[in-house]
C-alpha cells in the first residue's frame, strides 16, 4: 500500500510511545478528549518536513493561529515538548512507502542575556520596535534532524521569547506531501483555488454541494475591481452570482476538503474532527464523496473525530454488506496510559460487524 504504513511517536506533546503498525488508505483517529488526536495528525506533519526550522514553526503555530490566541512562538515551541521531561526531546519515526523515516528534535534550554539593542520587542500598532534595556530570558538550543532512507539533514536551531517566525524558509514542496485540513478552515475563506482549474472535479464537488443546495450550478473566481484581490463565488439559479462567504459553514466546509484533496493528490491528507459544520444527516454522502476523491488522487487520509455518527457514515462508505474482501478504512483508537499512549487498530469491516457490542469505544 502506498503511503504512511507505520509510525512511532517515542515523545512528542503528550504522546509517549505511541506505535501503530497498521495503516489504511483512510484512517480513523478516536479516543476521548486530550488523548492525543490532534497531536497524532502534527507528528505525521513534522515527517513530511522540508525546511526543518520553518516547518516546526509552522507546526508549533498552527494551533495558535486558528485559536487566535497570541501566546509567544518560543511558548508555541516548548509546548511541542512532553510536559514532564528529563531530556528535551521530540523523536517520531515511520515508514513512507517503503522508506523508513526519523525526525528528531534535540536540545536543552538556558538562560541567556540579550542586549537591548538585539532586542526585538512586541508589534505596535504595526511597527516592531526595540527594548532599550539588557535582559535575562530563557533559550532553546538544540538541532533538528531528519533521515529519509539514505538521505540526511540537520539544522541547528535556537528559539526564544524574542524569536520570531518571520524571515525563516518555509518549504514551497515538501518531502512528503501533506495537507492538514483545521477543524475550523472553512472560516479562513480561499478554499475552491484548485478545484476551479480542474473543469470534470469541479463538476464532481458541485454535484456535492446540490446536497445543500440544488439551485448551486457553477463555482468560480473573480477579482475586486477595488484592490483586485480574489473573491470567490457560487453562481445560484434563482439567486445569481452570490460570494461564498454568504453560503452557510456546511458548503464551505465540503469546498475546503475537496480543495485539500487536490492539494494532497499523491500523498497524505489530514483532516482534524471532520464533523465539524456538516450535519449528520449528509454524513453518508459527504463522507463517501471525500473517501471516493482520495482513492481517485492517490489520497492517503487520517481523519480525526468524537462523532459517532461520523465513524458510522464513514464506514457506510465501504457498502459492506456488498463487498466481502475490500476494505479502505482502519479505526484506530487512543488511550492515554500511565507511561504510554495505546492504540487499538480495527479494520472498519471488525467495527461495522461488531459495532453493537462494542458500544463501539469512540470516547474510551
Amino acid at each position: 500500500m502506498y503511503g504512511l504504513s507505520k509510525l512511532f511517536i517515542e515523545e512528542f506533546r503528550g504522546i509517549k510511545n505511541l506505535k501503530i503498525d497498521r495503516m489504511n488508505k483512510v484512517n480513523i483517529v478516536v479516543g476521548d478528549n486530550n488523548c492525543g488526536k490532534t497531536s497524532l495528525l502534527e507528528a505525521i506533519e513534522l515527517l513530511g518536513s522540508s525546511q526543518l526550522a520553518g516547518d516546526v514553526y509552522w507546526v508549533a503555530r498552527q494551533r495558535e493561529i486558528l485559536s487566535q490566541s497570541s501566546n509567544s512562538l518560543y511558548e508555541n515551541f516548548m509546548c511541542m515538548f512532553p510536559h514532564d521531561v528529563r531530556e528535551w526531546e521530540i523523536k517520531i519515526s515511520g515508514t513512507y512507502n517503503g522508506q523508513e523515516i526519523l525526525y528528531r528534535i534535540q536540545g536543552k534550554q538556558k538562560k541567556i542575556l540579550i542586549e537591548g539593542k538585539d532586542q526585538i520587542g512586541e508589534m505596535e500598532i504595526g511597527r516592531i520596535y526595540p527594548i532599550p534595556v539588557d535582559k535575562q530570558t530563557e533559550e532553546f538550543e538544540g538541532t533538528i534532524s531528519l533521515v529519509c532512507g539514505t538521505e540526511k539533514k540537520q539544522e541547528a536551531i535556537k528559539v526564544n521569547p524574542y524569536t520570531r517566525a518571520t524571515g525563516t524558509l518555509m518549504a514551497e514542496n515538501r518531502d512528503i506531501n501533506i495537507k492538514y485540513v483545521a477543524p475550523f478552515e472553512h472560516l479562513k475563506g480561499s478554499v475552491i483555488s484548485e478545484i476551479v482549474r480542474n473543469e470534470k472535479y469541479k463538476e464532481i464537488c458541485i454535484h456535492a454541494l446540490q446536497l445543500f443546495d440544488k439551485d448551486i450550478v457553477d463555482m468560480m473566481i473573480f477579482k475586486n475591481e477595488l484592490d483586485n484581490s480574489a473573491v470567490e463565488y457560487l453562481r445560484h439559479k434563482k439567486l445569481g452570482d452570490m460570494p461564498l462567504a454568504s453560503f452557510g459553514d456546511g458548503i464551505k466546509k465540503v469546498l475546503v476538503l475537496a480543495n485539500a484533496i487536490i492539494q494532497a493528490a499523491g500523498g497524505i491528507l489530514l483532516i482534524d474532527e471532520i464533523e465539524t459544520a456538516i450535519h449528520k444527516k449528509y454524513f453518508e454522502d459527504i463522507f463517501g464523496f471525500i473517501v471516493k476523491a482520495c482513492r481517485a488522487y492517490h489520497v492517503q487520509a487520517f481523519i480525526t473525530t468524537h462523532s459517532i455518527e461520523a465513524v458510522d457514515g464513514l464506514l457506510a462508505t465501504q457498502r459492506y454488506e456488498q463487498q466481502t474482501e475490500n476494505d479502505d478504512i482502519n479505526v484506530i483508537t487512543l488511550k492515554r496510559g500511565e507511561q504510554e499512549t495505546l492504540s487499538r487498530v480495527l479494520s472498519g469491516r471488525e467495527v461495522e460487524r461488531n459495532r453493537e457490542s462494542f458500544g463501539f469505544e469512540v470516547r474510551l
